[in-house]
């Protein structure tokens, strides 16, 4: 009778331990989306600057309550961040073809994610069906 508690205290806390990565690959996956929405927001913004075109006036956040107004002069070289505090100049094409490859970068880490939360929960029906198999057979 003790052996078969303990086994269910096991099977329990497999099942806690498994839900608990689940919330923290969720959370990563949180982070990943939040990425993904500012770059797709940053390719939209270069896409209308371009739009607008030169010699256009526009306001430039510099914190949280203060803009300031600047004239569109180039947008033939973009400054995009590479990491590692380390950023290059692009030309306007190659640094749009570089955002959007590192959303795609991005989304294909997030699938791998969202495969492993599915392969968790195949573990955690997996322990929960061995566990209900066990009682029945003690019965």
């Amino acid at each position: 009778m003790a052996e078969k508690k303990e086994t269910q205290v096991r099977v329990e806390d497999q099942v806690r331990a498994l839900i608990a990565q689940i919330e923290s690959i969720r959370a990563e996956i949180s982070a990943l989306d939040a990425a993904i929405n500012a770059l797709r927001q940053t390719v939209a913004t270069l896409r209308t600057l371009k739009r607008l075109g030169q010699g256009k006036n526009v306001l430039i956040p510099v914190g949280s309550i203060a803009q300031v107004e600047m004239k569109i002069e180039n947008l033939d070289r973009i400054v995009v961040s590479v990491g590692q505090n380390i950023s290059a100049e692009l030309s306007y094409d190659e640094a749009i073809k570089y955002i959007e490859d590192e959303i795609e970068r991005i989304l294909a880490l997030r699938l791998v994610l969202e495969q492993t939360i599915a392969d968790l929960y195949t573990q955690i029906e997996q322990l929960i069906q061995g566990k209900q198999e066990q009682k029945e057979e003690n019965k």
